[in-house]
């Protein structure tokens, strides 16, 4: 099992002294991984709006083969 490093939860908020820099790191690394999750999603929300335009174009015209999209 593991030990405790840390005596307190104050102890741990602090790090040693290097709270701003471990706490600031963790934030940052949470808003990229937030902000990729997020562009992710609306690309692929944008992707499947666009297929489902261009189904929808082409199922509207019979006869065209859809060159030159």
């Amino acid at each position: 099992m593991p030990e405790i490093q840390f005596d307190s939860i104050r102890d741990f908020v602090d790090m040693g002294g290097y709270a701003f820099y471990v706490w600031s790191a963790y934030l940052f690394c949470a808003v990229v991984f937030g902000a990729n999750l997020f562009l992710a999603l609306r690309g692929r929300r944008q992707v499947l709006k666009l297929l489902k335009a261009r189904m929808q174009r082409e199922a509207g015209q019979p006869g065209q083969t859809g060159a030159g999209d």
